[in-house]
């Protein structure tokens, strides 16, 4: 695949290098970029120009790129060039590397492709204080159970009517602070918590908390 790479900080490069690896045919841009940070093992090309300078996209091959990636420390940047790589160039797939979670959300409720290290961070460091905080349950934890809130779609819809895949099962309501068995027949409301679990439904034990 030709991959587009805005950006060469430590993400960018790192991206380009990894994507390299795999036999990815990639493009690195960025203005005063350094081809000094680049290790051996990247075999990509590198271009020294201003990604929001159309000219300088097409001249590297956009109109042939089939993934676009924007990771510079400039948010703006980043939606800028994405969006162009999707609305005038027409590359399939364009992300782009938000900082702001707020933004972030935004950007993604009017499609596009994003991705927040801001927010990737703060759910690692909630993650790290989760296993503190249940580390010596470690033992009885059953990994294969999933909480999620449901989708727009699945609200006011009986559990029977919700699609997914195969493998995967509804096995309880988390609602009102008690987690419970639920009838097929049982209406979603927007504000309970959907348990699922891969596991066989007969595999799964569920309690009233």
């Amino acid at each position: 695949m030709f991959v587009m790479i805005v950006g060469s900080g430590r993400l960018g490069i790192g991206l380009a290098r990894a994507l390299s690896s795999r036999q990815d045919d990639v493009v690195v841009i960025d203005h005063g970029l350094d081809a000094g940070r680049f290790l051996d093992d990247f075999d990509g090309v590198m271009v020294d120009g201003d990604p929001m300078d159309m000219t300088v996209l097409e001249k590297s091959g956009i109109r042939q790129t089939g993934l676009f990636i924007a990771v510079t420390a400039d948010d703006n940047v980043n939606i800028v060039c994405a969006q162009a790589a999707r609305k005038l160039f027409g590359v399939p797939k364009a992300l782009a590397r938000i900082a702001d979670p707020e933004r972030e959300a935004f950007f993604k409720k009017i499609g596009v492709n994003t991705v927040c290290p801001t927010a990737t961070g703060i759910n690692q460091v909630l993650e790290i204080i989760q296993e503190d905080r249940f580390g010596s349950l470690n033992t009885s934890l059953d990994h294969s159970l999933i909480c999620i809130h449901p989708l727009n779609q699945w609200v006011g819809l009986p559990l029977s009517e919700i699609k997914l895949p195969s493998d995967i099962h509804i096995v309880g309501l988390l609602r009102n602070g008690k987690i419970t068995h639920v009838a097929r027949r049982e209406v979603v409301r927007s504000n309970d918590t959907i348990v699922i679990s891969n596991k066989a439904k007969k595999q799964v034990l569920l309690w009233n908390a």
